[in-house]
């Protein structure tokens, strides 16, 4: 799910986390067509015990200029603090 806000400039998305796992977003690309918003994982370096929960918490990320018809490209991808 992705939206706007304040006037266009911030695009909210709705991103997926668990257990010890914490969800960020990242504005990459933004060109005249579209742009580009990279959902992120941060996990622990160092195993540990953590719950087995999903969470689903809704981000927000501040554009250069209003979103307007450009379209939104999700990407994803999982790091380790």
């Amino acid at each position: 799910m992705v939206w706007t806000e304040g006037g266009g400039s911030d695009v909210g998305v709705v991103a997926q986390e668990g257990g010890c796992g914490k969800a960020s977003a990242e504005v990459g690309d933004q060109g005249p067509a579209r742009v580009v918003l990279t959902l992120v994982e941060t996990r622990p370096a160092r195993p540990r015990m953590c719950t087995m929960d999903i969470r689903y918490p809704r981000l927000s990320v501040r554009l250069d200029q209003p979103l307007g018809d450009r379209r939104v490209v999700l990407r994803s991808e999982q790091r380790t603090a």
